[in-house]
């Protein structure tokens, strides 16, 4: 794949600031026109991949520094914090973001393991955020992915099969260990956070959750942990004030975000954010409309 090539499309189908969805599903393009600062952010399960410039993300309480030939492979939904250190008109960081579809990824690793064409890997809890080096074969994947967007008939007939070839080459890339192991071993986990997204307004217990993983509280809290570094409690706060962020930023008032993400006090989710985003939600939502 040529990098020359791949920062042409995405130049000419991404020429705003922004990211913003294309025209195959589960692809978005990236262009970052100036440097951002450091805010939190919620993760899709994705792959990240640039091809200009560099990103930031803080996880775990560790620094993650991608882009110059590594991708960001998120496995799960995880709430991060994410910056840009340097961009510019002429300079801007380009890229694109491939979502994780599960029930795609997991067929396609299933029969993968099925031609024994990979080793096994031990069926434990990993973090569910990787950085790493991106071989030939994962940035090829991209590419002819990324090249349907400028042919809307083959991308109708080829779209969902680039996309499992590019799971295909993700698996067997330098990610594809601790991808595997995530997937293995959040299999169970994945109905609990497909549970919170689907009930984020009501009160959640960890019981609850547990139960939809099929888990014990104990087993399902240090499996958790394991793969998204929070607690669940931690976890469900910073999915709400996430969400809530987005919809601030989007024009909703306060009090009604507070309301959509299960916060019955509008003080109380103010303080929580103000901790979260270092600025009260109405100063937050102010500066994100007058930077977007």
């Amino acid at each position: 794949m040529s990098h020359t090539h791949l920062r042409d499309l995405l130049h000419r189908h991404a020429p705003a600031h922004g990211t913003a969805e294309s025209a195959i599903e589960g692809l978005e393009l990236i262009r970052v026109t100036r440097p951002l600062p450091t805010v939190p952010a919620l993760y899709p399960a994705s792959l990240c991949f640039l091809v200009n410039g560099r990103k930031r993300v803080y996880f775990g309480g560790e620094a993650k520094t991608y882009g110059d030939g590594s991708v960001l492979c998120c496995t799960m939904p995880l709430p991060v914090k994410s910056e840009v250190p340097n961009a510019s008109p002429r300079a801007p960081v380009l890229g694109l973001l491939v979502r994780l579809d599960t029930r795609a990824m997991m067929e396609t690793l299933v029969a993968t393991e099925a031609t024994g064409g990979l080793e096994p890997v031990p069926d434990a809890a990993a973090a569910g955020l990787v950085v790493t080096p991106h071989d030939d074969a994962l940035a090829d994947a991209v590419f002819r992915l990324a090249q349907l967007l400028d042919d809307p008939c083959a991308r109708e007939v080829l779209a969902p099969g680039r996309l499992r070839e590019l799971y295909f080459a993700l698996l067997r890339s330098d990610a594809g260990r601790a991808i595997r192991q995530t997937f293995g071993a959040s299999r169970d986990l994945g109905r609990a956070f497909v549970y919170l997204d689907k009930h984020i307004a009501a009160p959640l217990s960890i019981e609850a959750l547990a139960r939809e993983a099929g888990m014990s509280r104990a087993v399902f809290h240090r499996r958790f942990k394991a793969a998204t570094t929070l607690s669940p409690l931690q976890f469900i706060k910073a999915v709400r004030l996430n969400k809530a962020a987005v919809m601030l930023a989007g024009g909703l008032g306060v009090a009604e975000a507070a309301d959509r993400v299960g916060y019955n006090s509008p003080s109380q989710f103010s303080r929580e954010f103000g901790r979260l985003y270092g600025m009260p939600p109405r100063r937050w939502a102010a500066l994100s409309r007058m930077t977007a």
